[in-house]
C-alpha cells in the first residue's frame, strides 16, 4: 500500500488529524442524545402539570422512574465514552508510532512478501527470451519453474511473436491468459529485449526462441547488459552461428550454457559410473518422443533444423562431452539402414528424419551407438554391453514408479507434451546448477557450455549428411 503522510490544511499529521476529528464526532453524538433526553423530560414534565389532578402517590411514581432511567443512561454514557476514549487513545499511539518508524519512508509501496516471480531483492535477475504457448513451448516451461525458485527474480518475459501485433494480430486464448495471469505476480511481458531496459544488476537470459531466431535474440540480450545466457539447444541453425555467439559472449565476458538436460540425468549418469567399472564396455544410448506419426508434420515444422540439431543433439552433446567425439577425431562411422530403426519422411515442404541409428567409432578406440525415434514412446534408455558385446546394464528412464506417475499426469492434462512431465526433474536440476553458478561466480558442474555445443553442433552436421547419404 502507499502511505500518504502529508500533512493537512491544519497543519497537524494526517494520523493525528483523522483521530482529533473523531474525537469531536463522539462528544457531538453524546451531546445531541443528551439533549433529545431533556426534551422528554421537559414532555414528561408537561404531562405531569396536566395530570396535576391525579393522585401524588401516582406523580410520586413517575418521578422515581424518570430519575432511574437518568442515572442508568448516565452510567451508559459514562461507559461508552470511556470504551471509545480508551480504544482512540491505544489507535493514535499505534499510527503515531507507525508514522514515526516510517517517516523517512513516505510513499513507499510497502508489501509484506513479494509476490511469487517478482523478488527485487534476489541477487540474480533472470529473463525469459521465448515464451511460446503454454503447456507446448519450453521457454513456458522454464518460467513455471523459474516461477517458484526463490533464489531468483523474474525480470521479464521477451516473447517476440505473440507480443508483437504485427506478427501476431490476434494472441491465442491460452497464451493471453497466461500473460494476465502472469502479469498479476509483478512479470513484465514484451515484445523486445530493449523494452526491458538496460540490465543494472547481474542478469541471466535465459534463451528458448526457435533455433532460426535464437542468434538475434542473444545479441541482444548481450547489448542489454546480460551477464549470463542460458541458450536452449542446439543454440543456433549453423555451426558459424554458434561460433560467431561464442566470439560475441568471449568480447562481452558473458558465460553462455546450453540446455542439454541428458547432462545431468541420473539413467546416464548411471550408465557413465556401470561402464567405467568394465573394461572394454560401450554404451548405446536410446532416445525415444512420444509424438504419433500423425502429428511429425507439425513437429517437422516446428523443429525445422532437423532431427539431429534437435532432438538427437543431447546423446552428441554426451559423445562430445564424454567420450571424446569429434569430427575430426571419427574414424569410423555406421549407419543401421533398416526401416525399424531409421526412416526419412516428407510433410509438405519439411523432409526429415523420424528415427535414426549410428554407431561410432573414434581414433581413441571408443565405441559409442545411439538410437533416437520421435515416435518411440515416453521412455529412454542407456544400455552398457561388455567387450562381447553382452549386455551388463540396462538404465531406464522413466523407470516404472516414475512412468506410472507420468501416465496419470498425461491423462489428467493431455495437452501438456508429454515430455515436461518425464524430464522435469531434468530441467529443474540444469536450473539450480546455472543458477548457482551465477550467484557464486563458479562453474556449474556438469552443464554443457558454449564450447561443447559449437562440437556438438558439429557434429550434427556431419552425421546429418552421412545419414541422408545412407538412407
Amino acid at each position: 500500500m502507499v502511505r500518504n503522510t502529508s500533512a493537512n490544511k491544519n497543519g497537524l499529521p494526517k494520523a493525528q488529524f483523522v483521530i482529533f476529528s473523531l474525537c469531536l464526532f463522539i462528544l457531538q453524538f453524546v451531546n445531541h442524545v443528551d439533549a433529545a433526553f431533556g426534551n422528554k423530560k421537559r414532555k414528561v414534565k408537561e404531562l405531569e402539570e396536566e395530570q396535576a389532578l391525579k393522585t401524588q402517590e401516582a406523580f410520586d411514581a413517575e418521578e422515581a422512574a424518570a430519575n432511574e432511567m437518568r442515572r442508568t443512561l448516565g452510567i451508559t454514557y459514562s461507559s461508552v465514552a470511556l470504551f471509545f476514549t480508551v480504544v482512540f487513545i491505544f489507535a493514535f499511539n499505534k499510527m503515531f508510532k507507525l508514522e514515526k518508524d516510517n517517516s523517512e519512508n513516505r510513499g513507499v509501496v510497502v508489501t509484506e512478501k513479494p509476490l511469487a516471480g517478482n523478488r527485487p531483492a534476489a541477487t540474480l535477475d533472470v529473463v525469459i527470451v521465448g515464451c511460446g504457448l503454454p503447456k507446448r513451448g519450453m521457454g513456458w516451461y522454464h518460467l513455471i519453474q523459474l516461477l517458484e525458485m526463490e533464489n531468483v527474480n523474474i525480470r521479464g518475459v521477451v516473447e517476440p511473436f505473440f507480443m508483437n501485433p504485427a506478427l501476431c494480430p490476434n494472441k491465442p486464448a491460452s497464451f493471453e491468459e497466461f500473460e494476465t495471469t502472469t502479469s498479476k505476480l509483478g512479470v513484465q511481458f514484451v515484445k523486445s529485449v530493449e523494452e526491458l531496459g538496460t540490465f543494472k544488476k547481474k542478469t541471466l537470459c535465459l534463451i528458448a526462441g526457435r533455433t532460426t531466431d535464437n542468434p538475434k535474440l542473444f545479441a541482444q540480450c548481450l547489448a542489454n547488459g546480460s551477464s549470463y545466457i542460458y541458450l536452449e539447444k542446439p543454440g543456433a541453425p549453423t555451426v558459424s552461428d554458434l561460433k560467431d555467439m561464442k566470439s560475441r559472449a568471449d568480447i562481452m565476458g558473458a558465460k553462455v550454457y546450453l540446455g542439454y538436460n541428458k547432462n545431468v540425468t541420473p539413467y546416464v549418469t548411471k550408465a557413465l559410473a556401470k561402464a567405467k567399472t568394465i573394461k572394454g564396455s560401450s554404451i548405446s544410448f536410446v532416445h525415444n518422443n512420444s509424438y504419433k506419426e500423425k502429428e511429425l508434420a507439425e513437429c517437422f515444422e516446428r523443429n525445422a533444423e532437423g532431427m539431429l540439431k534437435n532432438m538427437a543433439i543431447h546423446e552428441l552433446a554426451l559423445l562430445v562431452t564424454f567420450f571424446g567425439v569429434t569430427v575430426e577425431t571419427i574414424t569410423d562411422f555406421e549407419v543401421v539402414k533398416d526401416r525399424k530403426y531409421s526412416q526419412k519422411l516428407t510433410f509438405g515442404k519439411f523432409t526429415d528424419f523420424s528415427k535414426v541409428a549410428f554407431q561410432i567409432t573414434t581414433n581413441a578406440g571408443n565405441t559409442v551407438a545411439v538410437q533416437a525415434n520421435r515416435c518411440g514412446g515416453n521412455v529412454s534408455w542407456a544400455t552398457v554391453v561388455d567387450a562381447q558385446k553382452n549386455e551388463v546394464a540396462k538404465f531406464e528412464f522413466p523407470d516404472a514408479d516414475t512412468q506410472a506417475k507420468v501416465d496419470a499426469q498425461t491423462k489428467a492434462d493431455p495437452e501438456m507434451m508429454p515430455y515436461f512431465f518425464v524430464q522435469s526433474g531434468d530441467y529443474q536440476e540444469l536450473k539450480d546448477r546455472v543458477v548457482d553458478a551465477c550467484i557464486t561466480g563458479k562453474e556449474a558442474d556438469g552443464v554443457a557450455t558454449i564450447t561443447v555445443a559449437v562440437e556438438a553442433l558439429r557434429l550434427a552436421e556431419y552425421v546429418t549428411e552421412k545419414l541422408k547419404k545412407a538412407l
